[in-house]
């Protein structure tokens, strides 16, 4: 039942934000004793449940989606998150975690002064590729989705409202989670054990979340999102205190 309810948490919130859950779902999972490779398998086969529902939701509703770029982007990510994977075992894990805290309050501070911050709206589709490794690589580097790396790039970088955003960013979530799971499967990685309870919670929450999305103004959707970020914040700086405070002791 936990499980379930892990699951349906982190997509309804993932789903309207659109940075997926696996944020969530992976630390949660970890929290919980289950091993690393069970934890990342189980958060990509959840979250791409959950970005499958949440996009057939969207074309169903005829929501508007700018396929090029995104194709774009998620190939850039892709490629990207393979290199910032690659980078992660070659620095320590306290410099791995400061600088995520740091990247994170980046993330919320392009959202809380998103209507303040001059954005751009960058069409060459060179850039846009290279857009897609930088966001890419930190994913990968940090060992999470890109969903609030995305959304944040969507908003400075594309002009998009964070709405517009959450819709984009699930879409380049959906692609990205196919390439990580075709690492697993290809790796010969398929252990549904923990899937099978968190599968139907997401479908369940891709559903509910993309309705409330397209029913929910911008301003609502941005408050959530910055108290998901808040809330991610808070619990990755506890751990990094009592990681601090166990080092010295």
């Amino acid at each position: 039942m936990i499980f379930f309810l892990i699951g349906l948490f982190s997509t309804i919130i993932g789903s309207i934000v659109g940075i997926g859950g696996g944020l969530i779902i992976r630390p949660a999972l970890a929290g919980m004793g289950a091993a690393k490779s069970l934890a990342s398998f189980t958060s990509s086969i959840v979250v791409l449940s959950m970005s499958s529902v949440t996009l057939i939701t969207y074309i169903r509703k005829k929501v508007h989606i700018k396929i090029k770029k995104i194709l774009i982007l998620a190939a850039g990510s892709i490629i990207g998150g393979f290199l910032g994977g690659t980078l992660l075992k070659f620095v320590s894990e306290s410099f791995i975690d400061r600088t995520y805290i740091f990247m994170l309050i980046l993330v919320l501070l392009s959202v809380v002064y998103r209507n303040k911050i001059p954005k751009m709206n960058i069409k060459n589709p060179f850039l846009q590729f290279f857009i897609g490794i930088i966001t890419g690589g930190l994913s990968g580097f940090f060992g999470i989705g890109g969903g609030p790396f995305q959304v944040s790039t969507l908003i400075i970088f594309f002009g998009l409202d964070i709405k517009e955003a959450s819709v984009d960013s699930i879409f380049i979530t959906f692609l990205t989670t196919i390439s990580s799971l075709a690492k697993y499967t290809l790796n010969g990685y398929t252990d549904f054990s923990l899937a099978v309870y968190m599968i139907p919670a997401a479908i369940l929450g891709g559903y509910i979340g993309s309705r409330l999305n397209r029913k929910i103004n911008e301003k609502k959707i941005a408050l959530i999102f910055i108290s998901s970020v808040l809330l991610i914040l808070t619990v990755q700086t506890y751990i990094v205190i009592t990681r601090y405070l166990a080092f010295i002791k």
